[in-house]
């Protein structure tokens, strides 16, 4: 690091503090190099403070004193309007922190400071060192992107983003906080803009795509950090939009069980759509966030898709750890569940035994995974959220697959993946899952006799319509190996009404009951009002 002499109207200002000495003062010597005027940076011993909370933000208002935490630097439009909050352009923090503390904190001014454009946080002067920008474009949105010190703002030049060569080095790990934040502003950006692409449903699914291409690019980058990932701004948003289409059909390639239909193969948001989602989200590396961040993280996705159905396919993050824990997951396990929904209980199967073998590598964990977490589900936007937050989770993502786990008279025809030996029957050892159920969600007579499902014979020798919640239990009962457990959500009635008793009577012969759980009512609520158990059982039958 170079030496650079700092004049005394910038040296009596300091704290005697080494950060002050070799960070602040340089930084602040460079501002001025590059325009800026003394009298419009706030720094050293008159730092400018930002309020702790809401009401300190009021006192503050009102002239009063408030507590605050110090900024390092702070930049405001002219000297006259040095002090008001609202004049306040950006801010640099110098704190020796890891680059995840530095963007929290980041974080945490902006949402006291709304009239901020731009957070830096840097901890070397050096013209070529690398710094973290956090932007507030002018529609509200955050943006991460990694700089350079001698990008720093100029005085009479707009504070905005421009595009780069991203290489996989430039990606900035985001906080939990500001990823959800973005997504937030993505989905309503879309609702807003897109013409093309209208319904929720498939707003949803299109940026589902989005995150897996995303992913794809951070494995890629990951393998040759040095390397321009390719999701990444061009030129121009039709440029931008013409090369992420390109890299999305071959990607579709990959997993053809996941990109089913013709619908699925193509990226259908405008260019402008599409360039604006790859601004936003091109500068973060998702694909080594922390396993412990990913619910949060992706809890707008997940909201959002609830909303789009009947809620049969949520299960509250405290019931599956819960259940998961229950089921006592060994190494040796090979588990699936066949309505995996977003993949919650698959994730934290993963999540279970990265607990019980904490000096596991991360790559034993995702080879594990890759070996020993299945998962099926009718819904597109299930399963590539599953895909999405099981690569983030550890890359166990290559069996979670688009399927119908009932009809299987249908598989060779709709989903000829599903045929393949990864979901013979008789394989698995584990199957923990909630399936839909419901009285109107029932199968048809008639797909029960071609599927050979006998519990829809209701202990007759004829065929009936059935709730699809029980069919899953049969269905569990031919997947699992004797010995197998089966941990399942099913309403209470199916086992304690007189209605069930041809299901006490199927059981019998096939399952050994191990644990009831009771679900309260509340944790399903607003997406279901039966009364809910979580069963285990063992396989005792062939």
């Amino acid at each position: 690091m170079a030496i650079i002499m700092i004049p005394q109207e910038i040296a009596e200002n300091l704290k005697d503090t080494r950060e002050q000495q070799t960070v602040v003062g340089p930084l602040v010597v460079y501002l001025m190099r590059i325009g800026w005027r003394r009298d419009q940076i706030v720094f050293g011993r008159s730092e400018w403070r930002v309020p702790k909370s809401p009401s300190e933000a009021t006192r503050r208002e009102k002239g009063q004193s408030f507590n605050g935490f110090p900024v390092d630097i702070a930049i405001f439009d002219d000297p006259s309007t040095v002090g008001d909050p609202r004049h306040l352009l950006f801010i640099v923090e110098c704190k020796p922190e890891t680059e995840t503390a530095g963007v929290s904190q980041l974080e945490w001014y902006f949402g006291s400071e709304p009239h901020v454009q731009l957070g830096i946080w840097a901890n070397n002067p050096t013209a070529s060192a690398s710094a973290i920008f956090l932007y507030r474009e002018a529609d509200g949105r955050l943006v991460l992107k990694r700089r350079k010190i001698n990008d720093l703002p100029r005085p009479d030049v707009a504070i905005r983003l421009v595009s780069e060569r991203l290489t996989f080095g430039d990606l900035i790990t985001p906080t939990d906080i500001i990823l959800k934040k973005m997504m937030e502003d993505l989905l309503d950006k879309i609702a807003i803009s897109d013409s093309n692409v209208t319904r929720r449903e498939d707003q949803l699914d299109q940026v589902c795509n989005l995150l897996l291409l995303k992913l794809e690019s951070d494995k890629e980058g990951k393998s040759d950090p040095s390397a321009p990932v390719f999701f990444r701004p061009m030129e121009s948003a039709a440029r931008t939009a013409t090369g992420i289409r390109a890299r999305y059909r071959n990607f579709v390639d990959l997993y053809p069980e996941v990109f089913v239909t013709e619908q699925d193969k193509t990226l259908r948001f405008s260019d402008g759509t599409l360039a604006s989602c790859v601004e936003q989200l091109s500068g973060l590396k998702l694909i080594d966030l922390g396993v412990s961040t990913i619910s949060l993280a992706f809890q707008v996705l997940r909201s959002e898709a609830l909303k789009q159905g009947e809620g049969q396919y949520f299960t509250p993050q405290a019931v599956i750890e819960a259940g998961v824990r229950l089921m006592e997951i060994e190494f040796q396990d090979l588990i699936l569940d066949p309505a995996c929904g977003t993949g919650g209980f698959l994730v934290e199967a993963m999540l279970e035994m990265q607990r019980t073998h904490p000096t596991m590598p991360l790559d034993e964990l995702s080879r594990w995974a890759q070996t020993h977490v299945f998962g099926i589900d009718k819904d597109a936007i299930g399963v590539k959220l599953t895909k999405a937050i099981m690569q983030i989770a550890g890359d166990g993502s290559a069996h979670c697959v688009r399927g119908d786990s009932i009809r299987t008279h249908n598989w060779s025809r709709d989903f000829p993946h599903l045929a393949h030996a990864n979901f013979k029957d008789n394989r698995f050892t584990v199957i923990t899952t909630n399936p839909p159920f419901g009285k109107n969600l029932r199968i048809a007579a008639q797909d029960s006799r071609l599927a050979t499902l006998e519990l829809a014979k209701k202990g007759t020798n004829t065929y009936s319509d059935l709730e699809i919640g029980l069919l899953f239990l049969e269905r569990a009962y031919h997947w699992l190996k004797k010995g197998g457990r089966l941990g399942i959500i099913l309403p209470e009635t199916y086992f304690f009404s007189p209605n069930y008793s041809f299901v006490f009577d199927w059981i019998k012969t096939r399952f050994r009951p191990l644990i009831v759980v009771n679900i309260p009512m509340e944790a399903f609520q607003g997406f279901c009002r039966a009364k809910t158990n979580f069963y285990i059982f063992e396989k005792i039958g062939q």
